[in-house]
């Protein structure tokens, strides 16, 4: 004897989504997006292309700005031009101490920034994946 499935949610909560409020609700928070901003301070770096630089002395790099530290060895950067996801880059951060430190990371993706800020700045946003010794 085969019973029918019922959904055990279904007694948890009475939702009527045909009523007028909800849907003028549901309308309302449509084009919402979380802004996962955080409490991470920007801070200002150098970035370089590619992985042959050998000191921190080194100032050809372009201005950018480390905008969220999302996990061990993954970090979000600001700039004012696109970066190919898989290209090599170095980050050069100076830590509070003044000490420079290199990051050879890879591009892991790159969008426009899609801030009200951003529009019309040229501003990118791009998610680095740091190289881990061998």
């Amino acid at each position: 004897m085969t019973h029918p499935f019922k959904d055990p949610t279904s007694s948890l909560v009475d939702v009527d989504w045909d009523d007028p409020r909800l849907q003028d609700l549901l309308q309302k928070i449509e084009g919402l997006r979380l802004d996962s901003r955080g409490t991470f301070k920007a801070r200002s770096a150098r970035l370089h292309l590619g992985l042959d630089v050998k000191s921190s002395a080194d100032s050809s790099g372009v201005p950018v700005t480390v905008v969220a530290d999302s996990g061990p060895g993954r970090l979000v950067i600001k700039t004012d031009f696109a970066l190919q996801p898989g290209e090599p880059v170095t980050l050069e951060r100076r830590l509070a101490t003044g000490v420079g430190r290199l990051l050879q990371c890879d591009v892991e993706r790159c969008q426009p920034g899609s801030r009200a800020e951003d529009h019309g700045q040229g501003v990118f946003v791009s998610w680095l994946r740091e190289h881990r010794p061998r």
